[in-house]
């Protein structure tokens, strides 16, 4: 009877251990960055910064073109490498995705010649403004023609009542098999594989991880209910609660709107018990916007680097690329001017290239983490989007993030005072 009430002590114990992805086996968890090769684009004659020195070109490798694309895929650490090894892999036979956009020709090649060798493929895409009437994807429904036409499934999603964009960004290899690849990322099947600057997470784990079924579980919902609120949110609950699984500890993972709340909450946690913050995003604005204000009030060092659309928007009092006027004048007066170090990406708007990355670094007295994901730091990607979050302490990772953040802010990005005094393109 004592060894007996031993054992089911130990027995007990170990389950109240905290689960981390890295338990599972197998696994492997891998950081990688756009970090694309581009010529340099010199200007048609010099001109000057805002501190008078002389400029005669863009920062290289950060203002890029699509005809840099071919040297920066070549790489084979580059994201788009990767993940054309992933489709084109001897033992993938089922594929899941979910992306706002879709149209690497690459990638749409790969999965065409997958679908040819019998592939399943199951994609869920934004719809457009219309959620009622979406606008079907010419490359998504070209891929029926690569093959058996039952076998692959696109679905279009957002916009509809309570849902803005589908937003999410998630490939699954395999999804519910032994071994089962997740990718999450900051950027779309786009030139965001390429030449934006972006960050990609490929994850392999074990197919009974609750990672891997709930990201399953996130796609199918999006398919069987994706078309209210309410109907996802319900299918979405459902089958997470169907996950026997113990959530990991050192991954959490939030699907918006869904856990838009819950996901603010982790990064208001994480903000205020930090030292420094590190940070990048395309658009800010919002809660969150509104939490670094009080965080920089309070004295709080925060870093953040920004598209330099933002600083032309707010220099010139107009909308640049895809940010607003409004949005820079509010990221100067509450963010800028009350003390945030702010660093800008000179991308290329004339081809919408994009500092496209979504993340903060969070240092504390005692390790890190990292707050990435699909969304963009505004209030509709928290409440309304279709969106994929997540919260990290693996510590490879955080530290993946710190050297690319390094690489970034003291290399790559400009200060106000180098910023062309003049807004032109080479």
């Amino acid at each position: 009877m004592k060894k007996f009430s031993v054992l089911l002590l130990c027995l007990l114990s170990l389950k109240s251990w905290a689960i981390k992805l890295s338990d599972y086996s197998p696994y492997k968890f891998e950081a990688l960055f756009t970090n694309p090769v581009c010529e340099t684009y010199s200007y048609m004659t010099p001109i000057v910064s805002e501190n008078g020195k002389i400029l005669e070109s863009k920062p290289k490798n950060v203002y890029c073109k699509p005809a840099d694309e071919a040297a920066s895929v070549a790489r084979s650490d580059s994201p788009q490498y990767r993940i054309i090894e992933w489709i084109s892999d001897k033992d993938t036979k089922e594929l899941y995705l979910a992306y706002l956009s879709f149209s690497s020709k690459n990638v749409v090649k790969a999965l065409c010649s997958a679908v040819s060798k019998g592939v399943k493929l199951s994609m869920v895409l934004d719809g457009g403004e219309d959620g009622k009437n979406p606008s079907p994807n010419k490359d998504a429904e070209a891929l029926k023609k690569c093959g058996d036409s039952s076998l692959v499934q696109v679905t279009y999603r957002g916009s509809t009542t309570g849902l803005g964009y589908a937003h999410n960004k998630i490939l699954i290899v395999n999804p519910g098999s032994k071994t089962t690849k997740v990718l999450f990322s900051s950027g779309n099947m786009t030139g965001g594989t390429s030449i934006n600057h972006e960050n990609w997470n490929f994850v392999t784990t074990s197919g009974k991880s609750y990672f891997a079924q709930a990201h399953v579980c996130v796609i199918e919902s999006m398919i069987k209910a994706g078309d209210t609120k309410s109907n996802f949110t319900k299918s979405l609950n459902e089958c997470r609660s169907q996950i026997s699984a113990q959530p990991e500890s050192d991954i959490q993972v939030f699907f918006s709107p869904v856990d838009g709340a819950q996901a603010l909450a982790k990064v208001t946690e994480a903000g205020n018990n930090s030292k420094l913050i590190e940070a990048m995003s395309h658009r800010f604005s919002g809660q969150l916007a509104d939490l670094f204000k009080s965080l920089l009030e309070n004295k709080k060092e925060i870093k953040f680097i920004l598209d330099d659309d933002i600083y032309w928007s707010y220099k010139r009092h107009q909308n640049v690329g895809r940010n607003t006027s409004f949005e820079a004048f509010k990221i100067y007066k509450d963010l800028i001017e009350v003390g945030m170090k702010t660093r800008f990406l000179q991308t290329n708007q004339n081809v919408f290239q994009l500092q496209h990355n979504k993340f903060m670094i969070f240092t504390f007295e005692k390790g890190g983490a990292v707050f990435n994901g699909a969304g963009n730091f505004t209030t509709a990607a928290f409440t309304k989007n279709f969106e994929n979050f997540y919260y990290i302490t693996i510590p490879e990772v955080v530290l993946a993030y710190n050297k690319q953040y390094d690489l970034y802010f003291n290399e790559m990005a400009t200060v106000d005072k180098d910023m062309p005094r003049d807004y032109v393109n080479p």
